[in-house]
């Protein structure tokens, strides 16, 4: 059993949200306005809900299992356009958990999230879950100086992460089978260039690692149907609609209309749909204060061989590298992508871009790679592919909360973080919704409802922070 305490609702409740949280305490008038609700939602000879997610992919799928976990009789669709799960961001994901950010929110619903992922069976209460995690670590060699990485080993340790400052000897030592050299750097000419480092120092976080994304969401999808969820595929929400026909600032959502002409009337939207976000909020002129934009992202991986399937996750950039690799043990696989911006620039349009690997990309991937692991085997294909990132152009975080548009809620531009977010993130947007905490539960958040607002100054600003890469 939990323990559930109520928060002030940051934002607007439908009458049937409200009439569940009176539920929750046992009736009184809210459980009057439910009855009400549930009555007129009977009488309509439109479909309704109370609860109308778009997008079931992570986010979608958990924050409607967090939903009906906070208010079980919550009518709750989730709208979601392909055939079946994984056909989005979602289902490309590497799956990888970790508590490096450079924002004290941000690393604990982190570390809310991987705390559901490492208890997976218990969080979703399902002991047939599939999905498991995979322990790697994580090597942080950003070209950060010893005190940055101490700062850092410092934050960690205040949610209870372990981590280690290696300097070059330590690390060798550590890892024989990777080379401490910086990638060079290179002009035009083909000269290096000095890059002006300091002494080697990288940061080893412990507790880091992996589960595979498809199964994981498939094991959510069993979730949310089994609480009770309505998830629906081939189902394209093609305009939002509002009252009167308003748009912008003040407008009053009142339903979606699907691609084919059927309308669901719901006070409550949750606009989940990743790179498709944009469009979505383009049929009532919502404007937030940053901009995501589906940006594409490419992935290689090759054979390895087992000495190396014990490696750390690793995020380089020391030197003109900016990659990460990570093996998978479970096939021998190394995976390898980008953390520089450089190699995520490229804005595209969802529904029509270049899902294969660019061999340009593939070989700067590779020169990186085999730099840092100079005994890894050449031999052998590399696959790859491209999928999509919600990149915020700003600060690189995602916005998550109630827009001017009333009922209508943001959740989106998680620029590569997402998946590990997610059960974290479910919990926020269903504490916004039903004003319901769940004190102690698995992936419960804690964080502050604003921190992430779709209206906050972006966080890059706030805070003097430089890096624009998905490690911010």
């Amino acid at each position: 059993s939990h323990s559930a305490t109520r928060s002030t609702m940051q934002g607007w409740l439908s009458a049937a949200a409200h009439g569940m949280r009176a539920m929750a305490r046992g009736g009184g008038k809210r459980g009057r306005l439910l009855k009400e609700a549930g009555r007129a939602r009977w009488m309509s000879s439109k479909e309704t809900a109370d609860v109308v997610i778009v997008g079931g992919g992570i986010m979608g799928l958990n924050i409607a299992y967090q939903l009906k976990r906070r208010a079980e009789n919550l009518k709750v669709i989730v709208l979601e356009q392909a055939a079946a799960v994984g056909f989005g961001s979602s289902g490309y994901s590497t799956g990888f958990q970790r508590a490096f950010y450079s924002f004290d929110p941000t690393m604990q619903l982190a570390l809310s999230g991987t705390t559901a992922y490492k208890n997976w069976k218990e969080y979703l209460r399902d002991p047939e879950a599939q999905a498991y995690f995979t322990e790697t670590g994580a090597l942080w060699m950003l070209g950060k100086p010893k005190d940055f990485n101490q700062m850092m080993q410092g934050r960690l340790k205040k949610i209870g992460v372990d981590s280690d400052v290696l300097d070059e000897a330590e690390f060798r030592k550590k890892f024989p089978l990777m080379n401490p050299e910086p990638f060079p750097k290179f002009d035009e000419e083909g000269n290096e260039v000095d890059q002006n480092l300091g002494p080697f120092s990288v940061l080893y976080e412990h507790g880091c690692g992996h589960l595979d994304s498809s199964t994981c969401l498939l094991d959510v999808l069993a979730a949310a149907k089994r609480v009770g969820a309505d998830v629906r595929f081939k189902q394209k929400v093609d305009t939002l609609l509002t009252k009167n026909g308003q748009k912008g600032d003040g407008a009053e959502l009142t339903g979606v209309q699907l691609v084919g002409g059927a309308v669901i009337d719901t006070p409550v939207v949750v606009n989940a749909a990743g790179p498709w976000f944009n469009k979505l909020n383009d049929t009532v002129d919502i404007k937030l204060s940053t901009s995501a934009l589906p940006t594409r992202i490419q992935v290689g991986h090759k054979w390895i061989p087992d000495e190396y399937c014990d490696l750390p996750f690793t995020a380089d950039t020391w030197g003109a590298s900016g990659i990460y690799f990570m093996p998978r043990r479970a096939n021998n696989q190394l995976v390898f992508g980008s953390v520089d911006h450089r190699f995520e620039s490229e804005i595209v349009d969802p529904d029509d871009y270049n899902q294969n690997l660019d061999p340009d990309f593939k070989q700067e991937y590779l020169n990186a790679v085999f730099h840092r692991l100079p005994g890894l085997p050449t031999s052998g294909s590399i696959v790859g592919f491209s999928s999509m990132y919600t990149v915020n152009q700003d600060d690189v975080h995602p916005m998550i909360g109630q827009t001017k548009v009333k009922g209508l809620w943001a959740c989106n531009g998680f620029s590569g973080h997402g998946f590990k977010l997610a059960p974290a993130v479910g919990s926020l947007v269903s504490q916004q919704i039903t004003g319901i905490h769940l004190k102690g539960e698995l992936g419960e958040s804690t964080i502050d409802h604003d921190f992430m607002g779709p209206y906050r100054k972006p966080l890059l600003e706030t805070d003097n922070w430089d890096d624009k890469t998905h490690f911010a």
